[in-house]
């Protein structure tokens, strides 16, 4: 986090426009905050240690609430710039109705460990892509570690505070600012994302983020996402029992494979066409009861 705030820091010096730096930690364990302190000592630069994790959608609000001024960049700590005008770049595209997406990518490399190899495939795979492959999806290929936007469109629409653990908090947002013209426009403008979980942890959130996927359903906040897409299509040609018979014999093994040195993203997308089956299939078994 260090190293991203000063190059955060230095850019914006140089630049010599009126900013503020604000870290807040989210429950990180002692020895982040103890490297993490000596932050608060750069002019210009809050940062504050939370006495309790917020999540992904309270903290993003209420960093927004703390901002001081009109425009506001939001990074993930686990982030590494890449570019030397990263924050000119920005400050080129944004405007008033506007939010920019600034995208994602992963080290061409491989990590050494060999337990975070899932997170490192699906996030080459599905995540690293171009602002012009981005910008024919705004909506679906949004991601919230790396955007800028002028305040008042996210005062109008902050994150939804009811999703809470991991997952499509983000997309929800990006769909409610589109519904409202906000203009969502992607960027080459991307960060390294150098925060591998392990492939277990990485398998599980994902999974428990089909949990929020159809509760937003339930509230008639449709995502129309491509699993949605993909279950819909299965179910209309009435093959969806079959298969959500194989995969549930499959289940096991397909982890095996997700947490070994060869993971399939086929695989992985299988799994949370199963665990989206497993829940709405029950939904539809409670209705009928």
């Amino acid at each position: 986090m260090i190293d991203l705030v000063k190059k955060v820091y230095n850019q914006c010096g140089k630049l010599k426009i009126e900013f503020e730096v604000l870290v807040f930690d989210d429950g990180s364990k002692e020895k982040f905050k103890a490297e993490n302190k000596v932050l608060g000592n750069l002019f210009g630069v809050n940062y504050m240690e939370l006495s309790e994790n917020l999540g992904r959608a309270r903290i993003r609000n209420w960093l927004l609430k703390s901002a001081l001024y009109d425009y506001v960049l939001f990074l993930d700590c686990d982030s590494k710039i890449k570019k030397k005008d990263f924050i000119k770049s920005y400050l080129d595209a944004l405007g008033p109705n506007k939010l920019i997406n600034g995208g994602r990518i992963y080290s061409k490399s491989k990590p050494r460990a060999k337990s975070k190899l899932l997170h490192w495939a699906y996030g080459t795979k599905y995540e690293s892509r171009p602002a012009k492959l981005r910008n024919k999806k705004p909506v679906q290929y949004f991601h919230s570690n790396n955007f800028a936007a002028h305040r008042q469109v996210l005062d109008k629409n902050p994150f939804n505070e009811s999703v809470v653990g991991y997952g499509y908090e983000d997309l929800l947002m990006a769909k409610e600012l589109k519904d409202e013209d906000v203009i969502i426009e992607h960027i080459d403008n991307p960060v390294i994302h150098l925060g591998l979980e392990k492939s277990k942890d990485f398998l599980t959130k994902n999974l428990n983020a089909v949990e929020n996927l159809v509760k937003l359903d339930r509230q008639g906040n449709k995502l129309n996402i491509r699993l949605e897409r993909t279950a819909f299509e299965i179910e209309d040609w009435r093959l969806d029992g079959m298969l959500h018979k194989y995969l549930s014999r499959k289940e096991e093994s397909y982890k095996k494979n997700l947490l070994g040195e060869n993971p399939s993203l086929w695989k992985f997308q299988a799994l949370k066409l199963k665990k989206y089956w497993d829940l709405t299939k029950a939904d539809k078994s409670e209705m009928d009861g």
